[in-house]
């Protein structure tokens, strides 16, 4: 059996159609689930404030609704944020994302995939069993605000990570879920720049390894790169960071040709006989029995 966690990374986008965005949740949803794929959102705080109604309908149905910060802002960068910051941000998103689909996350991935030590132990006093937030022997660690030169040497197995360092081996009592990447990351933006059919054979190499090593194969995308690029964002965060953001010049315009590339990506990767959709909360449980056996 090779495991597949498709997971999603929700936060606002103010550069993109809102409407767009909205309706992208849901026929995403409608899209996976009538081909029994499952799948985690991560959602920042403020965005599951915007997407409620979107959230609790794709929870009902399945879905694992974690946590991805509360509102993914440049300062929300968790590997350098204090202790007492960043417990603040982790409660507080924790709080919010609970009271809008009414049972706590258990499951987190830091914005632009940031985490510490410290971030860590937060998590575990929150009540959160997974992460997925590094990125294992992924190259362009500085291209990535939340990038650390310690992602080449991280595990590329699911790991429980040491209480000083979050890309090593130790006894912090949450999983480490990385990543899939091998210079390049598994997601959604290098399939946009390299197109399917080198994705599909990126999708192979993880799958060997899967085979040989029961590593679970992660795959990210971004929910707005389904809706149409507004270009003058109410939001100066959100809008000169990405029209800055060179890489995106090269993605395809059009967000149906977007969502198709993944959508086409996600149903090769069903059609392995042996592959199995988990959410990060269902893989986490299912790696704890087999350990405990």
């Amino acid at each position: 059996m090779v495991p597949v966690i498709l997971t999603t990374d929700l936060e606002i986008a103010n550069d993109y159609d809102f409407d767009g965005q909205r309706k992208a949740l849901k026929i995403l949803g409608d899209d996976l689930m009538k081909e029994n794929m499952i799948f985690t959102v991560f959602t920042t705080a403020d965005a599951a404030q915007l997407f409620g109604i979107e959230l609790r309908e794709l929870q009902q149905r399945g879905i694992e609704i974690g946590c991805h910060g509360l509102a993914h802002r440049p300062e929300e960068n968790y590997r350098h944020l204090k202790r007492e910051v960043a417990s603040k941000y982790i409660k507080e998103a924790t709080r919010q994302i609970k009271e809008i689909v009414g049972e706590s996350p258990v499951s987190f991935r830091g914005p632009r995939m940031s985490t510490s030590s410290v971030l860590q132990k937060i998590l575990v006093e929150e009540g959160y069993t997974a992460e997925s937030s590094v990125c294992p022997q992924r190259l362009d660690f500085m291209n990535s605000k939340g990038g650390d030169i310690r992602w080449l040497t991280a595990p590329r197995m699911p790991y429980h990570p040491s209480e000083e360092n979050p890309y090593k081996k130790g006894n912090t009592n949450l999983l480490e879920i990385p990543l899939s990447s091998f210079l390049l990351p598994f997601i959604s933006g290098v399939l946009y720049i390299t197109g399917l059919r080198f994705m599909k054979v990126l999708f192979n190499l993880f799958y060997r390894e899967s085979k040989q090593t029961g590593k679970p194969v992660v795959y990210l995308f971004h929910t707005y790169e389904f809706s149409e690029y507004t270009s003058g964002g109410k939001n100066s965060r959100t809008g000169s960071e990405r029209s800055r953001y060179s890489l995106h010049n090269f993605y395809s315009k059009k967000s149906r040709d977007r969502y198709r590339a993944n959508i086409e990506l996600i149903q090769y990767m069903k059609s392995f006989n042996d592959v199995e959709f988990f959410t990060c909360r269902e893989y986490t449980k299912y790696y704890n029995e087999r350990k405990s056996v």
